[in-house]
């Protein structure tokens, strides 16, 4: 072998081994870097938006205030508790987030000192409404208050000028790092590439052997191409799928978290037809929300759990253009439909199925990205179930779910405040106690579900007989009450008359039929200021129901 050929076999080959081992350490280290940074940014986005959160926690529980103390109206006092009660977790969270960077912690005790001096003072100005009224609320927003809150928002624009002053490093930081990957490709790349070709034509003159270690340099030069080009499309993944769980924590409902949801995906998978599903309350089916893109085969606008794989498997389900995998039976491929590929994903949350994602194309290289895709349905499924929770939290909180009217616990609250208020202004307020005459016979005779169906109904009717700023509750079986402030005897009487009419001519039907009509007892209480409390006001009340339903029933009596 000539000697050139030996140079070449012993520091050649191993150079441009060395080179290409080179570029690969520094392209696995960039995005190692790359991906750090991005994790750092997204901290940053974080701690920026529960900055955000705060001051608007803050800004909704001084609107819902003044709302209250302009109008009187409980659901601005109640907006106004809620956003209260959300200031102080809001602000544990961001403390949390900023634990690791003692100036910004600093800066954060000092919002929450300055949160709780503000929300103080919105205390004090609802406890001078209560005692003086409107006049003297206003007396209370004096130069203190207007002090607080510029104080406050100058804490969250330090916390947000030294969040965006790391996310300008970081951003740098980045530069760098692309800069370094740019220059191994630049430079190392083509000498590697430089030292194989050369190898490669002193090689040729040698016999097949030789080829084929030339032939081996050349694919795991691709291979290192290639990889390259993965870990480049990967790092930009992984920002995308970081930008769109921040965004999706912040949706505040499910239609917000399905359209994000959509504007990702149909950035991920150019080319596939998407459709997502959302499973009824009743389990029974699941029915489209949304769709993108044109499918290639397309699936049911409604669909039974029992049609699908994936749901009846809790797992994802493929279906390839080149494999025999068994299709689910909501899927309708038109005659016309070439070979195609699919997946069915499924959407869960604690164990609860919440719906379905479907994706076809005709190309199969779209589930080269499910894994990506999966991250996805995952962190939607945990904020559809998020978002489902809350709301059905607040409305058990306050309202009964059978008839829809506000519970007992909702009733005892506004009846010690519009007792307050009307003493206080010196207006009259009435309560009725209301029950339904012979329920309990009527729920042996017709079962639990016709009971349901009546005390549903009556529900309603009473909700609709009620004015704007009367409050109607369940007060418990079959037992309804409504506090009608600002109205005398008479105005109760009248209402109460009213009310007695509705019921007798109240028509409910349950199963496909019209069940027997009912009547009503009603007891009325006057309030008589400086002599009844709430529960003194019930229970007189109550007294006049059991008087009515002693005399007859079907009537009003009017407590003495």
């Amino acid at each position: 072998m000539p000697r050139r050929l030996q140079l070449a076999n012993r520091i050649g080959l191993p150079v441009a081994a060395l080179i290409f081992t080179a570029v690969g350490v520094g392209v696995l280290f960039g995005a190692q870097r790359f991906i750090a940074d991005a994790k750092q940014v997204a901290h940053t986005n974080e701690v920026m938006a529960s900055v955000d959160g705060v001051e608007a926690r803050l800004r909704d529980a001084e609107a819902a205030q003044r709302g209250y103390l302009l109008t009187g109206r409980a659901e601005y006092l109640a907006g106004y508790q809620s956003s209260r009660d959300q200031a102080g977790p809001q602000l544990e969270v961001l403390a949390h987030l900023v634990k690791d960077n003692p100036l910004q912690s600093r800066r954060v005790r000092e919002l929450a000192e300055l949160s709780a001096l503000r929300l103080a003072q919105m205390e004090q100005n609802l406890a001078r409404y209560r005692e003086g009224g409107l006049e003297a609320a206003r007396a209370g927003i004096d130069a203190e208050v207007d002090q607080a809150s510029h104080r406050i928002r100058a804490s969250a624009r330090q916390l947000l000028d030294e969040e965006r002053r790391l996310l300008a490093e970081r951003d740098r930081t980045s530069g760098r790092s692309a800069d370094i990957l740019r220059a191994l490709a630049g430079l190392g790349i083509p000498l590697g590439i430089a030292v194989v070709g050369s190898v490669y034509w002193l090689l040729l003159r040698e016999v097949r052997r030789r080829g084929q270690a030339e032939r081996d340099g050349s694919q795991a030069n691709q291979r290192l191409r290639e990889s390259i080009g993965q870990l480049e499309r990967h790092s930009a993944d992984l920002g995308e799928l970081t930008r769109y769980g921040g965004l999706l924590q912040n949706c505040l409902s499910a239609a917000e978290a399905v359209a994000l949801t959509t504007q990702l995906l149909s950035r991920l998978l150019p080319g596939t037809g998407g459709t997502l599903y959302r499973i009824r309350a009743s389990n029974d089916y699941a029915e489209e929300l949304t769709h993108w893109g044109q499918h290639a085969a397309a699936s049911a606008v409604l669909l039974t759990p029992e049609q699908c794989w994936a749901l009846r498997r809790g797992q994802p389900h493929l279906l390839r253009a080149d494999e025999g995998t068994l299709r689910c039976d909501h899927v309708e491929p038109s005659a016309d439909v070439g070979a195609y590929s699919s997946a069915c994903l499924p959407l869960a949350a604690q164990g609860t199925q919440l719906g379905l994602l479907y994706l076809s194309a005709p190309d199969p290289a779209f589930l080269a990205r499910l894994d990506l895709v999966q991250a996805a349905v995952e962190q939607l499924s945990m904020a559809l179930h998020n978002l489902a929770l809350q709301e059905r939290l607040r409305i058990q909180s306050i309202r009964d779910p059978l008839t829809g009217l506000f519970n007992r616990r909702y009733l005892e609250e506004s009846l010690t405040r519009e007792l307050a208020r009307c003493e206080r202004r010196g207006l009259p307020l009435s309560l009725m106690m209301i029950d339904l005459d012979h329920f309990k016979a009527f729920n042996d005779l017709h079962g639990h579900a016709g009971g349901d169906a009546l005390l549903a109904a009556f529900g309603q009717l009473l909700g609709s007989l009620a004015r704007t700023e009367d409050i109607a509750c369940r007060y418990g079986g079959e037992e309804f009450t409504l506090i009608l402030p600002e109205a005398d005897a008479q105005s109760a009487l009248d209402c109460a008359a009213r009310v007695g009419e509705a019921v007798r001519e109240l028509r409910v039907h349950h199963l496909g039929q019209e069940l027997p009509t009912v009547t009503a007892s009603i007891g009325l209480a006057v309030f008589r200021p400086g002599a009844d409390d709430a529960a003194r006001l019930l229970q007189r009340a109550d007294m006049a129901l059991y008087r009515a339903k002693r005399e007859g029933r079907d009537r009003v009596v009017q407590a003495e």
